[in-house]
């Protein structure tokens, strides 16, 4: 019993260094990434100063509505998460919250569209051109790291 305990200590403080180890700092949310990636598009688009004001507007214009579906999809995610870890959870629980995600991540996808839509129309086909590709090199990230970008 004495060298249980006595190796119960040596190995509790072997491990209090590792314990007392700062965790490292969470990643940024992909929103909070956004004005960053939003400059460098605008740069890469090499945007009129009567453009930046347009687009400005564009994304003030929809701020309020991408962050409340965003919370939304988060929530209803988070919902769908826990009832998914609950034994005692029904199929057809799960197939009503997996239906209210798939339709809170369409409602946020439907206005970051909108918001796409309406900063197109104001670019050059030369811009729009060259924003296709830009974005479609996006697309290709996010279809290798659902995430985000790169990892």
């Amino acid at each position: 019993m004495r060298t249980l305990a006595s190796a119960a200590l040596a190995l509790g403080i072997g491990l209090t260094p590792v314990l007392a180890q700062d965790a490292p700092p969470p990643r940024p949310r992909m929103g909070d990434r956004l004005p960053d990636r939003e400059a460098r598009f605008d740069r890469a688009l090499n945007l009129t100063e009567a453009q930046k004001t347009s687009v400005k507007e564009i994304r003030g214009k929809h701020k309020a509505a991408i962050e409340s579906r965003r919370a939304a999809a988060e929530t209803a995610h988070k919902a769908f998460a826990d009832a998914m870890k609950n034994p005692d959870a029904k199929a057809e629980d799960l197939k009503a919250l997996h239906r209210a995600q798939a339709d809170a991540n369409l409602d946020l996808l439907l206005e970051h569209r909108a918001q796409r839509m309406e900063i197109r129309a104001i670019l050059t086909p030369e811009q729009r051109e060259k924003a296709a590709r830009l974005m479609g090199r996006l697309e290709g990230m996010r279809m290798r790291h659902p995430g985000g970008g790169p990892r």
